[in-house]
């Protein structure tokens, strides 16, 4: 038997999908207000198409109005057709299927939210801020929901869809009738039997099939599996589900699952383990990194006849070993053609290396101010028209100073327009703090190794003028002549002025990174992170940290996760500001069950040998201590060159807090190479 590959077409009824690879429903929320297609989506959605895609699922196509502001594309008026249709050319024009998946929200719908069964607020299986109190569907209604159903089908085709997804998964309106968890109904479409609780479904697909013909693609997305809850859905419910399924008039199947709890997975697996898995997850720690929802989708794939995909924190490598196997039928990329759009097309090329990997930092799902969604490694992910590199009909000489993320992107970018640029770092290597960053975070869940890799590796391809151990003055730049310097040094990590914050037991970023930098020249930051669980000299046990956005936190976590007894003091209200919000919730719920003391709206007023003595709300306090670290966030770097008499401009930590993530100085950085 031959062995499947990505390279294999397959066919889905009336088309064949020239390859196996598939773009994964997703909201971008980059559709206009009004829900009508904008420019920002169709070039989103071109350089899938171009980047070599078999088949891209347009995801969370509307069938009722969203909420004022909720940009969701709509397929619910004619008036959406036109420019679904010129979305839909704009694909087929690289030779890629195109599929609308047809949702209703259910519970997360702000305006109506409607379930199998009405929940209150207390009977709901999740938080509020992930769904609302829901009422119930009368007979009537949901013969008015398979109306929508097939009305947006209609609208599909005649927009030049290849075909629709039915949404049967997550926790969305149609699994409230699948899952036991939602369905408390009597009727004929009630939790009695698997033939009730997908009756609905099976019918908006026979009616859709009527509406729309045979030469249309018709398919199920569906949860394999639930967790979380004690009614969740079991794998043998689910393929039961899927044999049902199976036998309508379908194309294929999709299979993704839900989890639930205070802090629940969600559709996202990625983030469901961090800082450690929940009790109730122990058990599936070992899928993580092989594909949590690969179980449920492989027993399904057994019991089916149709195509079966599936995805979940797959790698392309991995993917490539599911097919190979005949455990899948198609591969569902989500994240990783976010991070490099030419996923496809790099990997029928066999150019793994050459992938822009997802480092899994859960920055996408963290919509902010008019940037629905954004990308730490692609920043040209919704910003394809504006963040194209292209060659520059003015070459400049480049001086870029400083040789961290922010550093190497710029000069990469630059270089590849066309201008001389040089790159200075005064350590001896590149990098700048990511080493830092890999051995606080590891590279199980925020994969920071690979960025660094990548960055590193292109940038010794593309920049001819590397000069390591080199500090930059006036003098220097006089001297070189540039047209332009690019500061990418860092911010300024400085001390508090507190009483005694230069006592031998307190150290601040700078400081610790200096403590760190020949362990980390000897072991790598990723050995150094597993050996800093069985040794960690020079740190105490009782720590104090000062500080408490996101520098704090994870300073938390990685001292907290190697026994030490830790306490937070932040002279603010919030804790975690600029911290992805996934990894936020379940950061707090970990340091509150494992013990780690927090004080907000506290102020330190002096650091002693043995305690740090605060004040909140008029009252003192004393906190005995070890060791006392500062992970405060990083000020502008303003100081360094400011007197130059060419163009100096900052980027990334060195302009500020505002720039200090990754994602600002990889960001910061391809937006002012594309310029210069």
């Amino acid at each position: 038997m031959k062995k499947i590959s990505y390279g294999d077409p397959l066919r889905l009824g009336p088309v064949t999908m020239k390859n196996r690879i598939i773009k994964s429903p997703q909201s971008t929320y980059f559709w206009a207000e009004d829900q009508s297609v904008s420019e920002q989506v169709l070039a989103h959605y071109q350089a899938l198409a171009a980047g070599g895609t078999g088949l891209i699922v347009i995801a969370a196509l509307q069938l009722f109005p969203c909420a004022h502001g909720r940009r969701e594309g709509g397929l619910y008026d004619d008036r959406f057709i036109p420019g679904m249709k010129r979305l839909t050319d704009a694909i087929h024009a690289h030779g890629c299927v195109v599929t609308a998946q047809l949702i209703h929200d259910g519970a997360s719908d702000l305006e109506r939210p409607r379930c199998s069964t009405a929940f209150t607020a207390d009977e709901l299986p999740c938080p509020t801020e992930f769904c609302s109190p829901c009422t119930g569907v009368s007979l009537a209604e949901i013969e008015e929901m398979k109306k929508a159903f097939v009305d947006g089908a209609i609208r599909a085709q005649k927009a030049g869809f290849d075909g629709v997804e039915v949404h049967t998964a997550n926790a969305y309106f149609l699994v409230s009738f699948l899952s036991r968890i939602w369905n408390r109904r009597t009727d004929q479409y009630g939790p009695q039997s698997m033939e009730n609780r997908t009756r609905l479904q099976r019918e908006i697909i026979r009616e859709i099939r009527r509406a729309c013909g045979e030469d249309f693609v018709i398919g199920v997305r569906m949860n394999g599996q639930e967790f979380g809850h004690e009614r969740a859905m079991t794998i043998e419910e689910g393929v039961e589900a899927a044999r049902l399924f199976d036998r309508e008039d379908i194309n294929y199947i999709s299979v993704t699952g839900y989890g639930y709890g205070a802090v629940p997975m969600q559709y996202v697996a990625d983030y469901w383990a961090y800082p450690e898995a929940d009790a109730d997850m122990r058990a599936y720690v070992g899928n993580f990194a092989s594909g949590l929802l690969i179980p449920a989708a492989a027993a399904i794939k057994k019991a089916v006849e149709h195509p079966v995909f599936a995805g979940g924190r797959l790698d392309a490598e991995r993917g490539e070993e599911l097919l190979a196997h005949d455990v899948l039928d198609g591969i569902l990329f989500g994240r990783p053609h976010w991070a490099d759009a030419e996923l496809a097309k790099k990997i029928l090329s066999g150019r793994y290396d050459s992938i822009v990997r997802c480092t899994r930092c859960a920055t996408c799902e963290d919509p902010q101010d008019g940037v629905p969604r954004r990308c730490r490694v692609n920043p040209a992910f919704g910003r394809e028209a504006v963040l194209t590199v292209t060659k520059t009909a003015s070459p400049k000489r480049v001086l870029v100073v400083g040789g961290g993320p922010a550093g190497m992107e710029v000069a990469r970018v630059a270089s590849l327009r066309g201008h001389a640029v040089t790159l200075c770092e005064s350590q001896g290597c590149l990098g700048g703090k990511l080493p830092l960053a890999i051995m606080v975070k590891g590279c199980r869940f925020d994969e920071v190794q690979s960025l660094l890799s990548r960055l590193e590796e292109q940038v010794r391809q593309q920049v001819s003028d590397i000069r390591l151990g080199t500090t930059v003055t006036e003098d220097f730049v006089n001297r070189e002549r540039p047209d332009v310097v690019v500061l990418a040094t860092g911010g300024q990590y400085r001390l508090p002025d507190i009483p005694g914050i230069d006592l031998p037991q307190v150290q601040g970023v700078r400081s610790l990174a200096g403590r760190a930098s020949l362990p980390l020249k000897l072991f790598g930051p990723a050995r150094l992170h597993t050996l800093s669980k069985y040794v960690m000299p020079g740190m105490g046990r009782r720590v104090v940290i000062i500080g408490g956005q996101i520098e704090a936190l994870q300073g938390a976590v990685f001292l907290g996760r190697r026994g030490r007894l830790v306490t937070l003091v932040e002279s603010g209200e919030r804790l975690g500001d600029r911290m992805p919000p996934r990894y936020l919730r379940r950061t707090l719920a970990w340091m509150q069950r494992t013990g780690v003391v927090v004080h907000t709206s506290t102020k330190v007023q002096q650091i002693v040998r043995d305690s740090v003595q605060c004040i909140k709300n008029g009252v003192a306090f004393s906190i005995s201590c070890d060791q006392v670290l500062v992970f405060m966030p990083p000020e502008v770097n303003g100081d360094l060159l400011s007197s130059l008499s060419v163009p100096v401009y900052r980027i990334g930590a060195a302009a500020g807090v505002g720039h200090s993530l990754m994602v600002h100085a990889i960001y910061d950085a391809r937006a002012l190479g594309c310029t210069l």
